[in-house]
């Protein structure tokens, strides 16, 4: 480990987004990575140097998050859903992308949608959406309450944002360190289209029936607080989507890359291969 990236802004829709990128072997189409909701690329940077080894690998900064731009609205699935629309050309012809929580879901809509106008066409090959929210009708005002206590924690000094996430032996003092600074860097429109409404519901049968990329679908462990790819939500992508794979890591929760890194890696690895 200690590859560094070299960093870099892409043109999303209307908007700047910051990238990392980690140089890999030619060949194999290119990785594009997309963190949850108040994370940034760090999130996921040790899995993107350990899959540099065999591609390419761009982490992104969605909008409001990280580095990237920070337009005064536009935070629903769609909207991010655009700028990865017009990323993807810049990347290349074909490309993979592994999306996880918010990301998943933003992967999702990109990989349903069409190309932004003016944009050369580019293909989403394979797809893995780790716990992505499939959020029903049902679970609106708890995911809501959520994003507002989050939208109130990330006013407060970072010190006291770290003491408010759980640890565990795979969620190290550093890593929680680096998520508490994300969530206080995160732009207050990426909260505010949760709890007020902006991001309404989403019509998952038929945005799912529209993903023509070879998927895979990772979740948590039912057992686990926080797993949301579980009971309703997983027959709901399931039914949607009934040609992706799924498997479910036992023991670990909604940070599934972390919480079972060595079989998440394992299978992402084989699946893009």
């Amino acid at each position: 480990m200690g590859c560094q990236p070299h960093h870099l802004d892409l043109p999303g829709a209307g908007v700047r987004l910051h990238a990392a990128r980690w140089t890999g072997p030619p060949g194999p189409p290119p990785l594009l990575v997309l963190h949850g909701i108040w994370e940034s690329w760090r999130t996921f940077s040790a899995s993107a140097e350990r899959l540099s080894a065999g591609r390419t690998v761009y982490c992104l900064d969605l909008r409001g998050h990280g580095g990237s731009g920070r337009p005064p609205g536009g935070y629903r699935f769609v909207d991010y859903a655009a700028d990865i629309r017009a990323v993807l050309p810049r990347l290349g012809p074909v490309v993979d992308v592994l999306g996880h929580s918010l990301g998943a879901a933003v992967a999702l809509h990109a990989a349903a949608g069409r190309c932004e106008p003016g944009a050369a066409p580019a293909r989403i090959r394979r797809l893995v959406a780790a716990e992505p929210p499939v959020l029903l009708s049902g679970d609106w005002p708890v995911v809501r309450a959520d994003m507002a206590r989050f939208r109130e924690l990330r006013r407060r000094p970072v010190d006291e944002i770290f003491r408010e996430l759980a640890a565990t032996p795979a969620r190290t003092e550093a890593w929680r360190r680096m998520i508490a600074r994300a969530l206080a860097e995160t732009d207050d429109g990426v909260f505010r289209a949760m709890v007020e409404g902006e991001q309404g519901e989403v019509d998952w049968g038929a945005l799912l029936s529209r993903v023509g990329a070879d998927t895979l679908a990772i979740g948590a462990d039912p057992a686990v607080p926080g797993a949301l790819l579980t009971g309703a939500r997983m027959r709901t992508l399931t039914e949607g989507l009934p040609s992706a794979a799924v498997a479910v890591l036992p023991a670990a929760g909604h940070h599934v890359e972390i919480d079972s890194a060595g079989a998440f890696h394992a299978l992402v690895e084989e699946f893009l291969a």
